[in-house]
């Protein structure tokens, strides 16, 4: 899979209902709000959505699979002791992660891991074994709510995310 070749559908925030088509990696890279001072302006951040191309913002207008999945893990869910950074870390040599990253709070991360031959179809089965994966292996509490939901966002966040443009696709 040629990760450079990765669209999504993007929207200017969590309101917007009108979607565009973007290059993944050209998104990742070049999107850097400054840093929410509140859920409100969170919410007004650009976002993606990770999963696929979008007709509009609706889950029934889902019109192509991105091939990833987005894991979503928040910091609030977390054991004490929590190192986010060291997280990023472990899930940067997953050969999986196309990206890995902080999320727009600073105090949760998100990964985007390639899975060979997801579609609409398998997708909860293939993601759930994905986050029962990162779950054991990091030690982490995974926002499965956010994962399952095949529309959901991910807000562009003020850090430059780990980007792998030679991630090999997650075989179950």
């Amino acid at each position: 899979m040629n990760i450079d070749e990765i669209y999504v559908s993007a929207c200017r925030g969590a309101f917007d209902r009108n979607t565009t088509m973007v290059r993944l990696v050209d998104w990742l890279e070049n999107v850097r709000p400054e840093h929410p001072r509140n859920d409100w302006e969170k919410k007004q951040l650009p976002a993606i959505m990770p999963h696929g191309l979008f007709a509009t913002r609706r889950q029934d207008s889902f019109t192509k699979h991105s091939g990833l999945v987005h894991i979503d893990i928040d910091g609030k869910h977390q054991d004490h002791g929590f190192d986010v950074d060291k997280v990023i870390e472990g899930l940067s040599w997953w050969p999986s992660a196309v990206a890995v990253g902080k999320s727009c709070g600073g105090n949760g991360l998100y990964a985007l891991i390639v899975v060979h031959g997801i579609n609409e179809d398998n997708y909860h089965k293939l993601a759930e074994s994905i986050i029962e994966e990162i779950e054991i292996g990091e030690e982490v509490k995974c926002d499965a709510a956010v994962t399952m939901n095949l529309s959901g966002l991910r807000f562009a966040s003020p850090y430059a995310p780990y980007i792998n443009l030679d991630a090999i696709p997650y075989k179950l």
